[in-house]
């Protein structure tokens, strides 16, 4: 119909859309590794994003997935330990998440009214949220991991901050654009 002969080699198709391909496998490995599951796995992620409850670790990992990014993303949550695995990985694959207090507060008070639960509570409770931040801290010095603020910043130019973090570690990653 098109008055060209084939040219006789399978895969072209997959070659073709090796990137949408690598986005869904991205997306896919962002979904299963969300909110802490699967550590076992941490090696095979490119990003591994950290940070305190309503840092935004979630929707940055699903973002970045859609990029194609493989990201898995760790909790920090007082008197749980993060898992080993987290120490045992390439650190400059590991980007701790920080967020001014005053914003974690109102972050997790909307959360909470939208969870029905009316009045103060441990989640809400100042002080314990500064200490959640602080404890924070001391895990990303511990690991001698990179550090990105999310204070007032959208998912854009954050990614776009941790990206570059990537890239100047481990060289421009053309297929990751």
């Amino acid at each position: 119909m098109l008055g060209q002969k084939p040219l006789g080699r399978p895969g072209l198709y997959r070659q073709v859309h090796r990137d949408y391909f690598q986005r869904v496998e991205a997306i896919d490995f962002a979904v299963a590794h969300d909110d802490g599951q699967k550590p076992e796995d941490l090696a095979k992620a490119d990003i591994v994003v950290i940070g305190v409850s309503r840092s935004g670790k979630t929707p940055l990992s699903m973002y970045l997935a859609v990029q194609g990014w493989k990201v898995a993303n760790i909790p920090l949550v007082m008197g749980i330990p993060p898992p080993g695995e987290l120490f045992q990985i390439d650190r400059r694959r590991v980007i701790g998440l920080t967020i001014e207090y005053d914003h974690l507060m109102v972050h997790r008070k909307k959360r909470q009214e939208r969870m029905g639960v009316a009045g103060p509570s441990a989640y809400t409770d100042p002080s314990k949220i500064f200490d959640e931040i602080e404890a924070a801290k001391r895990i990303y010095q511990k690991g001698g991991f990179p550090v990105v603020g999310v204070t007032n910043k959208p998912l854009e130019t954050i990614s776009d901050e941790i990206t570059r973090l990537i890239t100047r570690s481990f060289g421009d990653v053309s297929e990751k654009k």
